[in-house]
């Protein structure tokens, strides 16, 4: 677990300019899209107009940069991880001190703790402390100011949920101690984490997966299982992708919940998953009625639909077999264009 954390404080090293924390050389509010460029190379996704992912050279994390609108300003970095990564951990990396400035649940049930001067927000995976950062956002100081504004009043006077808890179960850090990990090999907690998500508990699966990751990081396992709970339990895409692209790239594979189209329409169909293998992609309906097998060498173009099922975020994938040219349409379990992206990112990646 020693070295887990140690592998995170170099993911995300970071400097401290009077008081203000940095990512990489990189501040918020004084660098600009140039810095960014020069370190980070060209995006590796254009999200909107004024967010763009850029490339880290770790499998377990992404780095998402906010431009101000009229400039080429850094707003925020964002840093997201595939796990939830211990406080301590996540002070240490970003230079904070352990004491915050204020603190908020979010719209998603999450914890959210603020920090200044370094205009540093840690997002937890859920409702308090035990529960791990997920994300750190380093903000440039007016954005910093907007957002704590919004803080609730008297929680800048009160420790966020779980900090100065006992909880009796090991597994919960307490004021950022390191993780007591149970006895168990890799496979036993697989296991578990898979046992945990076919409950719903979602945050025991992460957590599970998150403790296989500390045994053996290069094992696809844990993150396969990690990036259904995310995507589809916790609702965290971003989350979801860093650990399904670290699956992929360690020779796993990514699962996804999907309906295929049968006429063009998406007026008869059948649901079931789809999976993106190294050999390719392989298909199974719900009812095992349905199923086909596509390697890498026979899919000829994937991309998203402009026409069919364009209001669903469907997507589609054109091969050639034995001659003959298909186009499988599927519409994303989520219903969101995030899945769809995500999905074809994955295809690319043999």
């Amino acid at each position: 677990m020693r070295n887990l954390f140690i592998a995170f404080f170099i993911l995300v090293a970071c400097t401290t300019c009077h008081g203000q924390s940095s990512l990489k050389g990189l501040t918020p509010g004084k660098s600009t899209r140039t810095n960014v460029e020069n370190l980070l190379g060209r995006p590796v996704r254009q999200l909107s107009e004024t967010l763009s992912e850029y490339k880290s050279n770790q499998g377990t994390e992404q780095i998402f940069v906010q431009y101000l609108r009229d400039s080429d300003e850094i707003a925020r970095i964002e840093v997201t991880f595939a796990y939830a990564i211990e406080r301590s951990a996540a002070l240490g990396s970003a230079s904070l001190s352990g004491r915050s400035t204020g603190w908020q649940i979010n719209s998603k049930n999450r914890l959210e703790e603020y920090f200044s001067p370094a205009f540093v927000v840690l997002t937890y995976m859920g409702g308090d402390v035990s529960t791990g950062v997920t994300r750190i956002g380093y903000y440039s100081p007016q954005l910093f100011e907007t957002s704590s504004a919004k803080l609730p009043p008297g929680s800048s006077k009160q420790n966020p949920p779980g900090l100065n808890s006992s909880p009796a179960n090991p597994n919960n850090p307490v004021r950022g101690q390191p993780l007591q990990l149970r006895a168990g090999n890799y496979d036993d907690l697989i296991s578990r984490a898979n046992s945990a998500l076919q409950a719903s508990d979602y945050l025991t699966a992460v957590r599970l997966s998150q403790q296989a990751v500390a045994l053996d990081p290069n094992r696809p396992g844990a993150y396969e299982v990690a990036g259904i709970a995310q995507l589809y339990g916790l609702k965290d895409a971003s989350a979801a992708a860093t650990a399904m692209r670290a699956a992929r790239e360690r020779g796993g594979s990514a699962a996804f919940s999907v309906t295929h189209d049968h006429d063009g329409m998406f007026q008869t169909y059948c649901q079931g998953q789809l999976d993106i293998v190294n050999f390719g992609v392989s298909y199974r309906s719900r009812d095992g009625a349905h199923s086909f097998l596509i390697s890498h060498a026979d899919i000829k173009e994937f991309g998203l639909n402009k026409f069919v099922g364009s209001n669903l975020h469907s997507f589609h994938i054109k091969v050639s077999q034995n001659g003959k040219s298909t186009t499988y349409n599927f519409a994303p379990g989520t219903l969101t264009a995030d899945e769809s992206n995500l999905i074809l990112q994955l295809l690319k990646i043999r």
